[in-house]
């Protein structure tokens, strides 16, 4: 019977490409019909549809600072469903796709989809600290702290690794330098007074998380896991009393 953990039978598809793992493709499928409903649908047809979808599902530092404590948790997950355009969507899939397969045949399906959601939530909850600490309003939207969180820890774990940068052949931790450089010359521009519309904040945030998830062992841990022993545990002790 398949179980989250099981493994790919193959590393590659057709053309060199790695083949798709479960969770990764449910994440991609799910990323992209967001897109469509949002952009081909809504936004060609229904306007107040898709403001009132990017309302409800961006994470919204003005929404959270008027609403407390009753404040939108759900945003820290939805956000990273949501994207500002196809190049943003895009350029999130495609690392996705190659390093979130790699991760998850690393890891497994679940112990992957844990972490993937937690570097969501943690890179949007960090970015949202420090647009109300500076009074920032703009809706923050993308899977980018996710999937630079996906990088850091494949780079953690085997940064040793080649694949084909562009065209150029690169190791996981030269990639992951390269991420990294961008970002940061991002959010020192944008310390500056420079507004390029990029939450840096998030994906640095989402970077560092997968580092310390690799390097604390954390990405190993199933929550899940350990809540169905408990159980079984409590289970037994009270077969046991009757």
């Amino acid at each position: 019977v398949p179980t989250w953990e099981d493994q790919p039978e193959s590393r590659a598809a057709g053309f060199g490409l790695p083949r798709l793992s479960s969770v990764v493709k449910a994440l991609l499928l799910a990323n992209i019909a967001v897109f469509v409903v949002q952009y081909v649908i809504l936004y060609s047809w229904f306007d107040a549809a898709f403001l009132f979808m990017r309302e409800a599902f961006a994470l919204n530092p003005l929404q959270w600072q008027e609403g407390f404590p009753l404040v939108p948790v759900w945003q820290l997950v939805s956000y990273g469903f949501l994207h500002g355009g196809p190049e943003h969507l895009l350029t999130n899939m495609l690392f996705l796709y190659f390093l979130g397969t790699m991760l998850e045949q690393e890891v497994g399906g679940r112990r992957f989809l844990i972490f993937y959601l937690l570097a969501v939530a943690v890179a949007g909850a960090c970015q949202l600290g420090l647009g109300l600490a500076l009074g920032q309003t703009a809706p923050i939207v993308g899977a980018s702290g996710g999937v630079l969180a996906i990088v850091c820890a494949m780079a953690t774990l085997r940064p040793t690794l080649r694949l084909i940068f562009i065209i150029v052949p690169v190791t996981l931790r030269t990639l992951a330098l390269i991420y990294l450089s961008l970002e940061v010359f991002r959010a020192i521009m944008q310390l500056k007074g420079e507004d390029s519309g990029v939450a840096s904040f998030a994906h640095l945030s989402g970077a560092l998380f997968g580092f310390v998830a690799v390097r604390q062992n954390w990405i190993w841990k199933d929550p899940l896991a350990e809540v169905e022993v408990w159980c079984e545990k409590r289970e037994e002790a009270r077969a046991k009393d009757d």
